[in-house]
């Protein structure tokens, strides 16, 4: 079977996207050849609360990202669904639309570290590779874990240090990237809006814009 070129998918709840999404992102895309990469919000994430923000608005903010960076596409598959998003039904549904791509999903450090805490978790290097960025993390919380030698023992017979392997097969490889600790989440972002304390360059311009003229994450109205 001849594989096509592979293509990155990188989800989140994006409450608001910010630079420490996009950055590692692009160090990891650049390090790893991928040249499309699926940007896509979810409805409800099923490890976390509700977003703050609409999921009309999420996607609106992620839409405005691919149009900085072109290696991005906005993916509304996930919002679409109108369920709680989990992974591995996405990933399912990606490799019937996509039987001759190798799927490379990008994740950080820390959910690598907390993979057998997800949703059918067993099934998912048969459906896409993981791309893993560095992030900032506490390593002994995760040594200490009870799923910590299942991790180990996944990197031992699925990592890879040659990026090329994300090309050659459909799925099954764990590549960790050497991208840039970027210490920003998402919360300390809203909570910093709504007091207004934000610093602009955390946000591409156009995010920022885009909270500004829908004042969303204030005290009043996000719809």
């Amino acid at each position: 079977m001849s594989l096509q070129a592979p293509l990155g998918i990188f989800g989140g709840t994006f409450d608001p996207i910010h630079n420490g999404h996009i950055f590692p992102i692009l160090e990891a895309a650049q390090q790893t050849g991928i040249k499309s990469i699926a940007m896509m919000p979810n409805f409800l994430a099923g490890h976390k609360h509700p977003a703050q923000s609409s999921s009309v608005h999420r996607l609106a903010m992620v839409k405005l990202v691919c149009e900085q960076y072109p290696i991005f596409y906005p993916e509304p598959w996930e919002i679409e669904q109108a369920v709680v998003s989990y992974s591995v039904d996405t990933l399912h549904a990606f490799r019937q639309r996509y039987p001759d791509t190798p799927l490379c999903f990008f994740i950080g450090s820390d959910s690598l570290y907390s993979l057998p805490t997800w949703h059918r978790w067993q099934e998912l290097l048969t459906l896409c590779h993981f791309v893993v960025c560095q992030r900032q993390y506490d390593l002994t919380h995760y040594q200490t874990s009870p799923h910590w030698p299942v991790v180990q023992q996944l990197l031992a017979q699925h990592q890879v240090s040659c990026a090329a392997e994300l090309h050659q097969q459909l799925a099954g490889c764990i590549y960790l990237a050497k991208t840039t600790e970027i210490n920003l989440s998402s919360s300390q972002i809203r909570a910093q809006l709504a007091a207004k304390q934000c610093p602009a360059d955390v946000l591409p311009s156009a995010i920022y814009q885009y909270i500004e003229q829908y004042k969303l994450y204030q005290q009043s109205a996000n719809i």
